[in-house]
């Protein structure tokens, strides 16, 4: 009996030090006011188009939506304004002014139980390719393979930054095969009647306008944003000089073209804001999911709310690669069969 009453009392003793170990805290923690979030793209040439949403608590998890009914108003440096009109693709779209390089942009936003907000972007100055370079090769796998070199002169004592995209265009040719039961031929002598099939073909198209995932190892790449296809560097390494930058794409993915793919290859200069904004959310993508990594905080230009405007110029060349038909290449075609009687 007196075994049992040390174990009952050390187990008490141990329940009031693990009691004593315990002690709730109340933090109180200011809670941030909903800002409106600003995303959007002032490309030379183009018109002007913008997605205003707003911002949410960390433990939302609701769909973000557009916020509709936001006042929206875009005034260049000599004191022109427009105002966008939201519109049912969930932009804040304007057709009536037209973005030059050169020339410096405010976008003003404000909503009701928001504070306004506002944020500017230089437009570059167009950067032209002087030359593109394309090669074909087959890799020890047999896979092709295509190589390409964009060449251009960087403007001398400024610092410029660029982004390099590459998209295919294509159509896709699916053949449909019906077999028709129909009769072959009547034997009256015989009264005999054969009945066969008769097969019929039917070409549909259609068309692919997509990213092309591509390899590069400049040096003077900065990040790469596998998410969208693109690389980001500036000219740091080479300011004032003929530069090059080089890739690689692969083939495998165009196998379903008809016949031929037009590959665009296209040089942004984007301006500061833009190019940080890019090489941090890159970043971020990749540091979100890692439990050991630094925690990134994404570029935002927009005074007193969240989100970027950017600026860029685009020069885009293209190339068209000749492919084999994908029906030649089918080992084992899916047919899609319509029978029916006549």
């Amino acid at each position: 009996m007196r075994k049992n009453t040390k174990y009952i009392l050390l187990l008490a003793l141990l329940a009031v030090l693990h009691s004593a170990c315990e002690k709730n805290i109340d933090i109180d923690i200011d809670e941030i006011e909903t800002m409106i979030v600003l995303n959007g793209i002032l490309t030379e040439g183009d018109h002007v188009n913008m997605y205003l949403s707003r911002t949410r608590h960390i433990l939302d998890n609701m769909q973000i939506t557009t916020l509709q009914n936001a006042t929206v108003v875009i005034a260049d440096e000599e004191g022109n304004t427009d105002t966008l009109t939201y519109g049912s693709d969930q932009l804040y779209r304007t057709n009536r002014m037209t973005i030059e390089s050169g020339k410096e942009y405010t976008v003003s936003a404000s909503a009701t139980g928001y504070n306004a907000i506002s944020a500017t972007s230089l437009i570059p100055e167009p950067v032209p390719m002087v030359r593109l370079d394309t090669s074909s090769s087959v890799d020890e796998w047999g896979e092709q393979m295509f190589d390409f070199s964009v060449v251009f002169d960087d403007p001398a004592e400024v610092p410029n930054y660029y982004m390099l995209a590459v998209r295919s265009y294509y159509e896709i040719a699916r053949i449909d095969f019906n077999y028709i039961l129909d009769t072959l031929y009547v034997d009256p002598e015989k009264d005999t009647v054969v009945m066969g099939y008769r097969q019929d073909t039917t070409e549909y198209l259609d068309v692919r306008n997509e990213n092309v995932w591509f390899e590069s190892e400049n040096l003077a790449i900065d990040n790469e944003d596998s998410y969208q296809n693109r690389i980001i560097f500036s000219d740091k390494l080479f300011d004032g000089k003929k530069y090059s930058i080089t890739g690689r794409f692969y083939a495998w993915y165009l196998q379903q073209a008809k016949d031929s793919a037009t590959i665009y290859i296209s040089l942004h200069a984007i301006d500061e804001h833009y190019y940080k904004y890019i090489d941090s959310r890159t970043d971020h993508y990749y540091a979100k999911n890692d439990p050991f990594a630094v925690p990134v905080v994404v570029h935002n230009n927009i005074e007193n709310g969240v989100g970027i405007l950017g600026g860029m110029s685009v020069d885009t060349d293209s190339i068209t690669i000749k492919l084999p038909s994908p029906v030649d290449n089918w080992e084992n075609p899916i047919y899609y069969d319509d029978i029916s009687g006549n």
